[in-house]
């Protein structure tokens, strides 16, 4: 077997440098990859706990959100209810969206119902009036033409 040393000399200029590069590297890797198993080893030894008032601020959030669901322990939902609950909020929006819709018709009406009448029964009028309008300027128009 050929050691790395022993084959670089046989690689020529570029070869060479791109293998030097490349163990260069590896050598950086090997590093890099023994101070995190140190690291993970470190960690692994020593009692490592987060401070007892985020443990103590963690319960009594738990505490707080099971009160607040009655009392119903719950680790999660499954994908099932996830894509139901998702669908029936699409329902919502999409029932939202349409009522808001209703709603903008009736913007600049007054809020009492009778006033609100006879603001759309004068509007009413006043199309009638412009549509007239429109007609003869219409005539108008086509009788110039000839």
């Amino acid at each position: 077997m050929t050691t790395p040393t022993a084959k670089t000399k046989q690689l020529n200029g570029e070869d060479d440098q791109q293998f030097r590069r490349i163990e260069t590297l590896h050598q950086q890797l090997k590093a890099e990859q023994a101070r995190a198993q140190e690291l993970l080893a470190k960690l692994k030894s020593e009692d490592v706990q987060p401070p007892k008032s985020l443990l103590n601020e963690y319960h009594k959030q738990a505490k707080r959100l099971e009160k607040e669901a009655g009392g119903k322990k719950r680790m999660g939902i499954g994908m099932a209810e996830m894509k139901a609950e998702e669908r029936e909020i699409r329902e919502l929006e999409a029932r939202v969206s349409g009522l808001e819709g209703k709603v903008r018709g009736f913007e600049g009406l007054p809020p009492d119902r009778e006033l609100a009448l006879t603001e759309v029964e004068k509007m009413r009028k006043e199309l009638v009036v412009l549509a007239r309008r429109r007609d003869e300027m219409f005539e108008g128009l086509v009788e110039g033409d000839k």
